[in-house]
C-alpha cells in the first residue's frame, strides 16, 4: 500500500512538472474551440469550464452536453500550437441508471408474458447500450433461471 502511494505520487509530481499557466485569453479560446467541436458532433446546451493549467500548449476544458435528449459529460483537450481539439464525450450516469431500469421492466414484462413469476435479477451487466441479466423465475411450483439481453427497446429472454 504505502509503495502504492508513493508511485502515485511520484507519477502527479511528475505530471505537475510539466504544468504550465494557461496565458489570458486562451481558456477563453479553448472553450470557444471545444464548443464549436461539440456542435459538430451533435451536442447542443453546452456547457464549458477550462482549467487554468495546462501541459504544454494544451488546454484541458470539462465539458457536459446533451445530444438525442441525452447527458454527456468529458472532457476537451485543445493544444494551441496545431489548434487541433480532441473530444471525449461519455453519457452521463443518470441516462445509465434509466436505461437499466428500462431494461429491468422490459426483462420482467417478457418473462410474465411468457406465464413465469419473477422473483428477483442478479448479476445486471451493461455494454454500451446493451444491458444483460439473469433472472429467478418460478412457474408451477419450479424454479428457472433466465436470461434476459435487452438491446434497442427489445428484450430478448432465453429460459434455462
Amino acid at each position: 500500500m504505502r509503495g502504492t502511494v508513493v508511485l502515485v505520487g511520484a507519477l502527479a509530481g511528475l505530471l505537475l512538472a510539466g504544468c504550465t499557466t494557461v496565458p489570458p485569453g486562451a481558456a477563453d479560446r479553448a472553450e470557444e474551440e471545444c464548443r464549436a467541436e461539440a456542435r459538430a458532433e451533435g451536442f447542443r446546451q453546452i456547457e464549458t469550464d477550462a482549467s487554468t493549467t495546462g501541459i504544454g500548449d494544451k488546454v484541458l476544458v470539462r465539458m457536459q452536453a446533451v445530444r438525442d435528449g441525452r447527458s454527456y459529460r468529458g472532457t476537451c483537450t485543445f493544444d494551441r500550437s496545431s489548434r487541433r481539439v480532441r473530444l471525449d464525450m461519455e453519457r452521463a450516469d443518470g441516462d445509465d441508471g434509466r436505461l437499466v431500469e428500462r431494461a429491468r421492466e422490459a426483462c420482467r414484462e417478457e418473462a410474465i408474458d411468457r406465464g413465469y413469476e419473477v422473483r428477483g435479477t442478479s448479476d445486471v451487466r451493461r455494454v454500451g447500450d446493451t444491458v444483460r441479466m439473469n433472472l429467478e423465475l418460478r412457474r408451477r411450483g419450479r424454479s428457472y433461471e433466465g436470461y434476459c439481453r435487452y438491446e434497442g427497446r427489445r428484450a430478448d429472454l432465453e429460459i434455462r
